[in-house]
């Protein structure tokens, strides 16, 4: 999902050890294969066979979102154009998103109407921070900081796009029908995304970024197994303290023993050989509305002749 092209493998025996595990393009098959269990309970609950399984669909599903986002940093370390990367994941982001407005327009009150998080505007702020920040402390370093200005936009643009977009978000009214509204909150989402709006929101961008700047996959699979051991630790704590998950839209989605589940992702990352391997660039971009659909609209059906 996140086109990530990795660094080939180094010479002599390190490179001949890494050559031995899984590329960039197959972790992110594995990570599709489990954001497809995760999804298919996550708009086929209603679906007999997946209700009964829901649980397990879920946890596993817990794998893809850090495999992405893993394979996402490999390819923002080697890409050889950072504009065109970046505006591929803007691009895709916003086709999710309006892909998601017409069919709600459209078939929602058959279907249903899919409001979900939209992942690929997190990897685009991943990007976007980790670019930013490496430019400024570049800069600030060399003592350019007439160069230094646009990186710092960059990192406050979300926070800069936060008062508008609750601003247009008030603008449509229930007494409009609820297609209007859902209409023009989904447009609103597709081209004006913040941090507050993104799929699993800040945290998974902070992670991003730190495992960017963790550069060598030792120091980001530490940097991951440390994120989700504070995870844990939370999610334990909101056993005998629950309001802690209610401190912080971080607290509430990462300090959840479900979630913690993540962790699972951590052999595959482990396994990643350096190469990039073989796969379709787009065909994760358009997978990944079109099949949460699909499986929205076979659960619609089973629904209906229920």
């Amino acid at each position: 999902m996140s086109g990530a092209q990795a660094a080939p493998a180094q010479g002599g025996r390190e490179g001949q050890t890494l050559r031995r595990g899984l590329s960039a393009s197959a972790i992110k098959w594995i990570a599709l294969f489990f954001m497809t269990l995760d999804h298919i309970a996550a708009f086929g609950f209603e679906i007999p066979i997946v209700g009964r399984y829901y649980s397990p669909l879920r946890l596993a599903g817990r794998i893809a979102a850090p495999l992405f986002l893993f394979t996402l940093v490999q390819g923002l370390r080697h890409t050889r154009s950072r504009p065109k990367f970046l505006l591929r994941l803007y691009l895709a982001g916003m086709g999710a998103g309006l892909f998601v407005a017409v069919t709600d327009l459209l078939f929602g009150e058959i279907v249903g109407y899919i409001t979900p998080g939209n992942i690929m505007f997190t990897f685009f702020y991943v990007a976007l921070y980790a670019w930013a920040i490496e430019g400024l402390v570049k800069a600030v370093r060399e003592g350019n900081w007439r160069g230094a200005l646009p990186a710092a936009v960059c990192c406050a643009l979300p926070f800069l796009a936060q008062p508008l977009r609750l601003a247009l978000w008030e603008l449509p009214r229930m007494e409009d029908g609820l297609a209007v509204v859902l209409l023009a909150h989904n447009l609103i989402d597709s081209f004006l995304p913040t941090l507050t709006s993104v799929d699993y929101g800040g945290g998974m961008v902070f992670l991003g970024v730190v495992l960017y700047f963790a550069e060598t996959k030792r120091r980001q699979c530490g940097v991951f197994a440390a994120f989700c051991l504070v995870c844990a630790a939370g999610a334990a704590a909101g056993r005998f303290y629950y309001p802690i998950q209610d401190f912080s839209s971080f607290t509430m989605t990462f300090f959840d023993p479900f979630q913690c589940w993540m962790a699972l992702a951590l052999p595959f990352m482990l396994l990643y050989s350096g190469q990039r391997g073989r796969g379709p660039k787009w065909f994760f971009y358009i997978y990944y509305p079109t099949h949460r659909y699909v499986i929205s609209v076979i659960s619609a059906a089973v629904r209906a002749l229920s």
